[in-house]
């Protein structure tokens, strides 16, 4: 009874075997008619757009555009609320983002660094109230107030590592202007890549 199984798996073996072989010799003479011919015409697509291609002015002043682009790059959940806030002290509108689950973060956008000092100087720099007031418009107190030139955020409900991502990314500054260097690498296109 062994043996008889042993010889039938030997059998189903060679017959497969046989049965690529000869796939194998008779698609050669195939394979060489359709050399000839001209393979189709491959498409193309092309490269999608990322952050970095963004029509954001890099003029040295913060804007959304660019504080977006720089925090979804620290690699934080961020995204718009959808709604901005007015605080009675403050001249400019706040525009609220999240971020991750829990966080959140108010941001005011100035004309110039100049109209944030005029605001931010008189105000209590660790919560971002009149001096004196413990909470003052916001819902809670802040988890951090960060100031770079002409942008004020304001943080609530942060960990310390968001606050930290946040922080190093806002410290570092606006997008500058570009090069005259840098403005011709960007210009120039890469080719399209094909699709497979």
């Amino acid at each position: 009874m062994r043996t008889e199984f042993l010889l039938l798996g030997a059998r189903r073996t060679i017959a497969v075997v046989g049965l690529s072989v000869a796939a194998a010799c008779g698609g050669s003479e195939k394979a060489t008619t359709d050399s000839t011919t001209t393979p189709p015409p491959v498409a193309v697509m092309a490269r999608p757009a990322t952050p970095s291609d963004s029509a954001c002015p890099r003029d040295g002043a913060w804007k959304r555009c660019a504080l977006e682009d720089r925090v979804v790059k620290s690699g934080l959940a961020f995204k718009p609320a959808g709604d901005s806030m007015n605080v009675a002290y403050l001249s400019v509108p706040g525009v609220r983002y999240k971020i991750g689950l829990t966080a959140s973060m108010v941001a005011f956008f100035y004309s110039d660094s100049l109209a944030a000092a005029q605001d931010v100087t008189a105000l209590d720099r660790f919560r971002l109230t009149p001096r004196g007031d413990t909470i003052g418009a916001w819902k809670s107190v802040p988890s951090d107030v960060i100031w770079s030139g002409n942008l004020v955020a304001v943080l609530f409900d942060a960990s310390a590592t968001q606050m930290e991502r946040i922080r190093l990314t806002i410290a570092a500054g606006a997008p500058q202007p570009l090069s005259e260097a840098a403005k011709a690498a960007q210009a120039q296109q890469l080719p399209p890549m094909p699709s497979r």
